[in-house]
């Protein structure tokens, strides 16, 4: 037979109201009671039914966190500090790897309109609630870096056009000039940013601004190859190039790398986003590193506090910081393609 709250708190020594605060609301007990409470349910085996609490109290002290993807290094560190944190706020991650497919959106929307989640944190820019079929649900939001809704969602970011103009002034303080860009996705947000960072940047320093020196990389390592074999073969190829993420900046260097030209004696590279892919690249790649793990845990401690009922700052600006590596120096020649 199955053991019930009223054996709890026989074995507890209390009674079975509070033994029932004890174990759903342990902050209103004590702690010797809490204590007590716990072990004595321990001992006898007993279970708290997840499901009809939930539905007594009306939550499910879990959160849906929805990431386009598992093989891009930019998420790892997020995902996990957003886990951390909210499993040290007493909830649970429901985690969607949309993929940016709308199958997957349309199975989200119904684990959201079916009340299962608390709250919805959105790190993804194709994958908003806006975006799914069915019924809206109305629960809180906040979004992680992209920003995603026209309304006003609540949002912890980095500046994006900050993230540019740290790499454009350091490579311009090592004497380059013709500085290109590899930009990211067109549909991101923050790929828009921070092209835009770069050309304000660059008109800012008096350098040129030319379109042949901006190319799309989409985001992925093979854009950032295909972008960087565009630029070598200008008649005039950049001294250096700063790419909208590390992954493509990585996939640039060994572009270079296989045609013999020297990184980063021939052309410096930086980077942005401040992931594995560039510690462990050769040469390590300078970039502007994102605090994601930071960003991960501001993104819980907000959500959590729209579902209490709390009031929160609705844009969250952390700061950015560069990495300087083996990947830029001062210049030297122009490179030939």
């Amino acid at each position: 037979m199955r053991p019930t709250l009223a054996d709890v708190a026989k074995l507890a020594g209390v009674s079975v109201a509070t033994a029932s605060r004890a174990l759903s609301n342990p902050d209103l007990v004590a702690d010797g009671t809490r204590r007590a409470v716990r072990e004595a349910a321990a001992s006898c085996g007993y279970k708290i039914n997840l499901v009809a609490r939930s539905l007594r109290i009306q939550r499910t002290d879990t959160l849906l966190v929805l990431a386009p993807c598992i093989d891009n290094s930019f998420y790892p560190a997020l995902v996990r500090s957003i886990e951390d944190t909210a499993l040290a706020m007493g909830y649970a991650i429901i985690i969607g790897f949309t993929n940016k497919a709308d199958r997957h959106r349309e199975a989200y929307a119904e684990l959201l309109s079916a009340g299962r989640v608390d709250g919805l944190l959105v790190m993804d820019g194709g994958s908003g609630v806006d975006r799914f079929t069915g019924p809206q649900p109305d629960l809180p939001v906040v979004q992680v870096f992209d920003k995603i809704y026209e309304t006003q969602v609540p949002v912890v970011r980095v500046d994006e056009q900050q993230v540019a103009d740290l790499a454009v002034h350091q490579l311009a303080s090592m004497g380059h000039r013709r500085i290109a860009h590899i930009s990211g996705a067109a549909d991101r947000h923050s790929a828009r940013e921070r092209r835009e960072g770069y050309r304000a940047a660059m008109a800012r320093l008096g350098l040129p601004v030319e379109d042949q020196l901006v190319k799309n990389g989409h985001g992925h390592r093979e854009g950032g190859a295909e972008a960087m074999k565009q630029l070598l073969e200008l008649p005039l190829a950049p001294t250096a190039v700063f790419c909208a993420n590390d992954t493509m900046a990585c996939a640039a260097m060994d572009v270079c790398r296989d045609r013999g030209i020297h990184v980063p004696g021939d052309i410096s590279f930086i980077g942005a986003d401040g992931t594995a892919d560039g510690l462990f690249a050769f040469p390590s790649l300078t970039t502007v590193n994102v605090p994601r793990a930071e960003a991960g845990s501001r993104a819980v401690e907000k959500l959590v506090g729209l579902i209490r009922g709390q009031a929160v700052m609705p844009d969250t600006v952390l700061p950015v910081e560069l990495k300087l590596r083996g990947s830029c120096a001062p210049t030297r020649t122009a490179v030939a393609a």
